[in-house]
């Protein structure tokens, strides 16, 4: 029988004391791994470590051994998870010594560091995932990092975004103005979301200041000449065009 959980006097896990890689696989499916650096001062070494996997409606619980001897379990699969956008991780240690468990530190809100995700500071991620007939779509929440996703279904989707000009030059500019449309229009966005900032920041270093207003057509604009001169900046349909080129001689 599961014991009940009391969630009181429990200890705040830094994420940074724990690192979680995502490893996408071919077939769609991920699966995940840990690096712990715990500190265990005022853990007692037979806790237990339990992390789970949870994104909407959907969650997967993971049996880590205890505080005192670290064990993975062998199958780190997530096949019970929503892929279709970003995952994120939780971490509970249960002391279970007595009658009931006792939560005695945790964790939320924990993103894994994808395993070809654009380096780590860049301010956008690229994920492999199952859309449909869907090529690709941008997932935004407050205080997370974007996330492009690509059909699955596309050979090395995410290679050809790094790698190849037409995808760059079709996504990568309605992309940008879809996130800044959400940051600028977004109500729940939270002045000091230190992702906003940086995006904002992004767009008024290739433009300029964004306008004070708040006329969205004047907002509207701002964003058309940020996205105008992103694609200016990189060239996109000089570099596309010559690849066209090449591939029809």
């Amino acid at each position: 029988m599961q014991k009940t959980i009391n969630y009181t006097g429990r200890r705040k896990i830094l994420h940074s004391e724990l690192q979680i890689k995502l490893v996408e696989h071919g077939d769609a499916v991920s699966e995940f791994d840990v690096d712990f650096s715990l500190k265990r001062e005022n853990l007692p070494d037979d806790a237990t470590i339990y992390i789970e996997a949870y994104k909407n409606n959907t969650s997967q619980r993971f049996n880590f051994g205890t505080v005192g001897q670290i064990t993975k379990p062998e199958n780190r699969i997530l096949d019970q998870i929503d892929l279709s956008a970003p995952i994120l991780f939780r971490i509970r240690i249960v002391d279970e010594s007595g009658q009931h468990g006792r939560l005695i530190a945790s964790a939320d809100q924990i993103r894994s560091e994808s395993d070809d995700d654009i380096q780590k500071s860049s301010l956008l991620s690229v994920k492999s995932t199952p859309l449909d007939q869907l090529t690709w779509k941008v997932e935004i929440e407050n205080g997370l990092k974007p996330v492009l996703c690509i059909n699955s279904r596309i050979p090395d989707a995410k290679g050809q975004l790094v790698s190849n000009p037409r995808f760059q030059s079709l996504i990568l500019p309605a992309a940008l103005r879809q996130i800044m449309m959400f940051y600028l229009w977004n109500d729940e966005t939270d002045d000091d979301d230190p992702i906003a900032v940086q995006w904002l920041s992004f767009a008024e270093h290739i433009l300029h200041e964004r306008p004070h207003e708040t006329d969205p057509l004047m907002l509207m604009q701002w964003v058309d000449d940020v996205v105008s001169e992103f694609s200016k900046a990189f060239k996109l349909t000089d570099i596309l065009l010559l690849k066209l080129e090449e591939g029809a001689a």
